[in-house]
């Protein structure tokens, strides 16, 4: 058996630039790598299955996507068992089925002793997800395209303080809403999906409000990461922390994480243990 850990992200900002004709719209956003993990588990089987406590990915997975892509495109056969324990919240905005897929992949390059260069990253943007690319690249960095285009490495080197509803929120539905608007310039400040999540999902506009008036005096900090609806504050002060941690409730939770300037399972969990 294999174990392998998978590193969330969170978007510092997100421009929307272009809505293409094949339906995907050209972005451009700084993604920075944090210390919440997944863990996932590989064991060789007669047929791919996954096992995880959160019944809803059993059967709509991003890893068993990952494994039938990588069989087709090296013509290879192969099946696992794979137990995955799920520590990044889903629908959240903080990739974790990107990473999973994208950890999955490279998990499977090295078994099968593929060079990482060769993946056609675009192929697997379209095929699979396109916050792939970004986490099989490794590192924080701007992205650019429908987010599967390294313009650079840049690592912001900032603690977060995460602040999670319990709310899932469709990607696809807060690009195809009518309040989404076009940028027309670079703004490294904004979050252009957190306008129409406001108008879509009225859960979340309540949530956003009630959190905003529990940091009064710092409401401005907030932050949206990807299509939500995880909400994050970067470098919190020690008040800000102790205000969230005293309203802690059934309806959100909170993690604090650290940055991350690059992230190698390999040199993280050694070589493979079969």
């Amino acid at each position: 058996m294999f174990k392998i850990r998978c590193p969330a992200k969170l978007n510092t900002f997100i421009n929307v630039l272009k809505r293409r004709d094949d339906g995907y719209h050209e972005i451009y956003s700084n993604l920075q790598l944090i210390d919440l993990y997944d863990e996932i588990s590989f064991k060789r089987s007669d047929q791919t299955r996954i096992i995880s406590d959160e019944k809803s990915l059993v059967s709509n997975n991003l890893i068993e996507n990952a494994i039938q892509w990588f069989n087709k495109n090296f013509s290879v056969n192969q099946c696992y068992e794979v137990t995955l324990k799920k520590l990044i919240p889903h629908g959240a905005g903080l990739g974790g089925g990107s990473s999973n897929a994208a950890h999955t992949i490279i998990f499977l390059c090295i078994i099968n002793k593929i060079p990482v260069d060769e993946l056609n990253t675009h192929a697997i943007s379209k095929e699979i997800g396109a916050d792939v690319p970004f986490f099989i690249h490794g590192k924080s960095a701007d992205v650019f395209g429908i987010g599967e285009k390294i313009e650079k490495d840049c690592f912001k080197g900032d603690d977060y303080l995460l602040i999670h509803p319990n709310i899932h929120i469709s990607t696809k539905d807060i690009f195809k809403s009518h309040h989404l608007k076009l940028k027309t310039s670079i703004d490294r400040e904004s979050n252009d999906l957190l306008a129409p999540l406001m108008q879509e999902s009225t859960e979340f506009n309540d949530f956003f409000v009630k959190i905003s008036s529990v940091l009064k005096g710092s409401e401005h900090r907030l932050k949206l990461t990807g299509s939500g609806s995880c909400l994050y504050i970067a470098n919190p002060t020690k008040m800000e922390k102790e205000i969230l941690s005293q309203k802690i409730g059934d309806n959100f939770r909170i993690f604090f994480v650290k940055g991350l300037e690059y992230y190698d399972f390999v040199s993280d969990w050694g070589v493979a243990k079969w």
